[in-house]
């Protein structure tokens, strides 16, 4: 059975990375940012389940690396980090939305899938009043502003909660404060600035109820006693005796309760004496309505509870799922692994150096190799039996009997195909050798052959050449010393490389085959140059196979060693003075063989 990476996770993650100009590396059992690039687990299945999760927290991550500023100080607040963070989510994913379309549909059945494995429930009037209102927040905005629309069930219970946790007046400029998503947001800091408008906000609503009751109590209070009559004041002043004698009594009745001990039996006499009846119901409600006081003064505030909201109170940020979704175990991640692509930071000065030595010793080498592609693909006249054109010099044919004396214009194809230059770079390519009497390494001879023919390649028409070189700055990641499309003068600094670890051959492979197959060009041809044994040979054999599969030529070049028995068209280098013309060679005779 052929397995092509036509729709292989890591070819399409790559693709979609590259699409976002973010660098996207697959390997491991986790999904994780650092800020610059992104980090997928290595899964090569086609579970369209996990790849939803997949793709979502891909864009997700595009977005925040492409729009957000990691340098923001949120100080203590949970709530407010939270706040801010729901708000920034979906001012970058509109954002990202307005570059590339399809990520609000990626994103969209992403949150489906959340909701439909019930990993996304509405928040109710029983949970904590902060998780309410950053559910709220969250969810309304989404549905709103990203057109979500799954999650309108959701927002219309949780807003029946923030109505029952929240005063009325408070939900009102809520939603006038949540209408400035996403127009009048330009960055994270006016995130920043929105949420702490909502905290200040519903600061004021909260604490306005209690000062304005306050407030018209004793307004009320001045009134009655401006428009008091002198009957009125006697009666008042009867009543607070009253309410004074009855205060007093209940005091004396507490504190004698107080001074008698909870397990000795009442007096008896108490209860014969007249009116005990209904001081001992008195005594009764007052020492229920005491404890009850003391309850309401220990239960925190609206705001008290909005200052002390914790991690736990909250529900998970929905990209930590996403992110468990994705996780794997050790033995269900496959051993496919796309590595990130680097830039090398080397100097311009040895690349120059590097390109003046090629100019000088490749010039005839290219030029017969530009030569020789431009031949065939002339449209040289051929003669034929019919046409109409009629060649005159031809015409002598007849007496002859030969009657293709019409022109007619051959067709040939053209070499229209990506090439990708897969350059080992490993520890052993540091060995020094003697070359017409200079010292020079494997990796310096290896680094200007591959430039000479890429300067070759990148004048020819039709022709997009590449370079990587593996492995990068440590086995898990490769260096991108020329990608399609650019040209090698403006990339010189890249070219000073130095060879270090070891030889992860399939991992290199992974990245050169996801890069080829994002070419328009039609054919690819996959160039290989490498001096050892790659690390896991079951892994490279199965990647090159595939490779094959989906259409990619794969060539490769052994520097002393046998490499047949990876790559079907393969050629052996054991004196090393040759690499260079043995290496054009075989790259006329690919790009002749159309």
């Amino acid at each position: 059975m052929h397995q092509t990476l036509e729709h292989a996770f890591p070819i399409v993650a790559a693709a979609i990375g590259n699409r976002f100009g973010i660098s996207v590396s697959v390997g491991g059992t986790k999904a994780y940012t650092d800020g610059q690039s992104i980090q997928l687990p290595g899964y090569n299945g086609s579970d369209p389940q996990y790849q939803h999760y997949a793709w979502g927290y891909l864009a997700h991550e595009a977005a925040h690396i492409r729009f957000s500023d990691f340098q923001l100080d949120f100080g203590d607040s949970v709530l407010r980090r939270r706040i801010c963070g729901a708000i920034e989510d979906v001012r970058i994913e509109h954002e990202l939305a307005k570059v590339y379309p399809g990520t609000r549909l990626t994103l969209a059945k992403m949150v489906e899938q959340l909701v439909s494995e019930g990993r996304l429930t509405a928040q109710a009037a029983s949970d904590h009043p902060g998780n309410v209102l950053f559910g709220y927040i969250l969810k309304r905005l989404r549905a709103k502003v990203l057109g979500q629309t799954v999650l309108e069930p959701l927002v219309d219970a949780t807003r029946e909660a923030l109505r029952a946790c929240f005063p009325r007046g408070a939900l009102i400029r809520l939603e006038g404060l949540l209408s400035e998503v996403p127009e009048g947001l330009t960055c994270e800091r006016d995130c920043l600035d929105l949420t702490d408008r909502i905290l200040a906000m519903l600061e004021e609503e909260c604490t306005e109820p209690t000062n304005t009751s306050a407030s018209g109590d004793s307004d009320s209070d001045s009134e009655d006693g401006d428009n008091a009559t002198p009957e009125d004041d006697n009666d008042s002043s009867d009543t607070n005796t009253e309410h004074e004698d009855s205060s007093s009594s209940g005091s004396d009745a507490d504190g004698a309760e107080n001074l008698t001990d909870p397990g000795d039996p009442a007096p008896s006499d108490q209860d014969d004496e007249p009116g005990n009846e209904s001081a001992g119901a008195d005594n009764a409600s007052s020492g229920t309505d005491q404890p009850a006081q003391q309850d309401d003064s220990a239960t925190p505030s609206l705001m008290d509870q909005l200052r002390i909201t914790s991690e736990q109170d909250l529900e998970q940020d929905w990209f930590e799922t996403a992110k468990s979704q994705l996780g794997l175990t050790p033995d269900s991640a496959e051993k496919c692994t796309l590595p990130v692509g680097l830039f090398p930071k080397g100097s311009r000065l040895v690349g120059q150096a590097l390109a003046n030595r090629v100019e000088q010793n490749s010039k005839a080498l290219r030029v017969a190799l530009q030569s020789a592609v431009q031949a065939h693909r002339q449209n040289r006249p051929q003669a034929a039996r019919n046409g109409r054109r009629i060649n005159p010099r031809r015409l002598t044919k007849l007496a002859l009997g030969d009657t293709r004396v019409f022109c007619r214009s051959g067709q040939r194809v053209a070499p229209n195909c990506a090439v990708h230059i897969l350059l080992d770079k490993s520890e052993s390519m540091g060995e020094t050798l003697v070359i017409h009497g200079e010292e020079v390494s494997l990796l310096t001879l290896a680094l200007e052959a591959s430039m000479a023919l890429a300067l070759a390649l990148e004048s020819i028409q039709g022709v997009n050449p590449a370079i990587t070189a593996f492995p990068g700055a440590n086995d898990e990641s490769v260096h991108q010393v020329l990608r399609h499309g650019e040209k090698v003068r403006d990339n010189l600094g890249r070219f000073s490389v130095f060879s270090a670890y070891t030889t992860p051959m399939t991992q290199a492979v992974w990245f050169a085959a996801a890069q080829l197959l994002q070419c328009r060009e039609p054919r690819k041809l996959l160039l290989t140059v490498t001096d050892g044994v790659p690390n896991d040979l079951p892994g490279t054999l199965s990647i090159l196979k595939r490779c094959r599969d989906s259409g990619i030529e794969t060539l490769g070049i052994g520097l002393g060693v046998e490499v047949g028995h990876l790559f079907p068209v393969a050629l052996t280098i054991h004196d090393l003075a040759e690499l260079r013309p043995q290496l054009f060679a075989l790259s006329k005779a690919m790009l002749l063989a159309a």
